[in-house]
């Protein structure tokens, strides 16, 4: 009796080739670079949301702040070496960790404090609600300010180009005549705020205590109307 050759034609062998392993690197490969997009869409979206929820927290206490006698926490000059944020701290739980989105790249350094004492946050607060401008359009006290809902007290600060104990914006020179001539009105701005720090958006509180998050095409659309129209959308009513 001939015995058949266990490794005959019609047999495989075990294990892969080298050609079926390329193979699956190559897909996995593939599937990883698929992933990878939606993973770190999904991480920004999630900063985004803490940033967010920061904000949500900061307009409790702001508005429990205001209730005492309708006045904003004033900013370090006023006199002190204390931040809003910090005189905020009777009524927000956790200032250190909500005075910081999860985004901000110099976030650890605004927590210590220079040699002034004044330590920074990435949230920047109006000027217009926080002392008294030179142009005489501020708001000190919310109980003589109209249209709560529109007006954004806090911004999301610069990463650079201020420094990292700066707590305020400076809005009342947002439209200086000769910015508006030269067209850089946007390049004085950015130099205080970020309406990118989310990529496309950034995160604003409001003087009634809600957050939400603006697109930066929408700020656009405020600025240009602003310019056509003479106005400042981060100026109070009275």
């Amino acid at each position: 009796m001939i015995v058949g050759n266990r490794l005959g034609h019609g047999a495989r062998r075990g294990g892969f080739t080298l050609v079926e392993l390329l193979v699956v690197v190559a897909v996995v490969g593939i599937l990883i670079a698929l992933l990878l997009p939606a993973v770190q869409a999904a991480r920004k979206s999630a900063r985004r949301t803490q940033c967010l929820n920061n904000l949500h927290e900061i307009g409790v206490g702001m508005a429990l702040f205001t209730n005492v006698d309708g006045h904003f926490p004033w900013t370090y000059h006023a006199g002190n070496t204390e931040s809003w944020i910090v005189t905020m701290a009777p009524y927000v739980e956790n200032t250190d960790q909500v005075r910081l989105c999860p985004e901000d790249p110099l976030g650890l350094q605004r927590v210590v404090a220079n040699v002034a004492g004044i330590r920074g946050t990435s949230y920047v607060i109006n000027e217009y609600v926080a002392y008294a401008t030179s142009d005489g359009y501020s708001c000190l006290n919310i109980n003589f300010m109209k249209s709560t809902n529109t007006l954004p007290v806090l911004f999301e600060g610069a990463d650079y180009g201020r420094t990292v104990e700066d707590d305020h914006v400076h809005t009342s020179t947002w439209y200086a005549p000769l910015d508006i001539a030269q067209g850089t009105v946007i390049d004085t701005m950015i130099a205080e705020i970020n309406p990118t720090q989310h990529a496309t958006c950034a995160n604003y509180l409001y003087a009634d205590g809600h957050a939400e998050t603006v697109s930066y095409d929408t700020f656009l659309s405020w600025v240009q109307a602003d310019i056509a129209a003479g106005t400042n959308f981060a100026r109070p009513q009275k």
